[in-house]
């Protein structure tokens, strides 16, 4: 049997696993990061999630970080670290905007903007 080593092993290929590679690699260049997964990442479940993305993106039109947690929070069935919700649904817009900078093809409104799901 073949024995493989990684530095940094990463399981699952979806958005948050994609990112994390990326920055583990942004740690170091001499890094070797394995991503793991059961299909390819073109057919993860974030690809496979309709209808926008969740983060808060637009306050101003009464979309909220508490609204968010809360979304993020019930949708776990309260079994998520609310700790970690908040920590995570405030980091959000940045990352999606990252994303947005390095070319991921969102789902736009009828404005152009990233389209948005509501809880």
């Amino acid at each position: 049997m073949e024995v493989l080593s990684h530095d940094i092993v990463i399981v699952g290929a979806g958005l948050a696993g994609l990112r994390a590679a990326i920055a583990a690699s942004e740690v170091s260049d001499k890094l070797d990061v394995a991503v793991i997964s059961k299909v390819y990442p073109v057919r993860s479940h974030s690809v496979c999630a309709e209808g926008g993305t969740n983060a808060v993106l637009r306050e101003k039109e009464g979309d909220s970080y508490d609204l968010h947690a809360w979304d993020t929070i019930k949708g776990s069935d309260f079994l998520a670290d609310q700790d970690v919700v908040e920590f995570f649904v405030k980091q959000a817009p940045e990352e999606i905007i990252k994303l947005e900078h390095w070319g991921l093809p969102w789902s736009r409104d009828a404005n152009g903007r990233i389209n948005q799901r509501s809880g």
